[in-house]
């Protein structure tokens, strides 16, 4: 029996084809074991960061954390400015400034200046009759 050698090309390209999607296997799965030992890597690198802390530390920076996340304004004393707490992004600004973590601030636009404490704030508007100027910003 004659067969054509154009009859056998499709069992040729099945042949070769198999041959490829095996050899692309090996790639994928070589490619996923370098992942696996980069991403373990990285785990252990986050361990040893951590290992190397403290308690002291991380109590200290959890804290931060929870003071940030519980709101309040921040003051800038070197800019004169104030910003809400849970606005990060304008901190990274004040970067090295004086800033401090307040739960509330009163604000005299007359005077262009910042109260920290009620009773600052109401000695402020007592004594220079500011009554309706002082704005009070934070916690009521």
């Amino acid at each position: 029996m004659r067969v054509p050698l154009l009859a056998l090309l499709p069992i040729a390209l099945c042949t070769f084809a198999s041959f490829a999607n095996a050899h692309f296997t090996d790639n994928v799965g070589t490619r996923e074991i370098h992942a696996r030992s980069f991403h373990d890597g990285l785990a252990l690198h986050q361990r040893d960061i951590l290992a190397s802390l403290s308690t002291r530390e991380l109590i200290d920076a959890l804290s931060e954390q929870l003071e940030r996340r519980e709101g309040g304004i921040v003051f800038c004393k070197t800019c004169n400015k104030h910003w809400d707490a849970n606005r990060e992004a304008e901190g990274f600004r004040h970067r090295g400034h004086d800033t401090n973590l307040l739960k509330e601030l009163w604000y005299c636009s007359k005077c262009d200046k910042y109260l920290e404490t009620s009773s600052g704030a109401n000695a402020h508007r007592t004594l220079r009759n500011h009554k309706n100027k002082v704005v009070h910003f934070g916690a009521a």
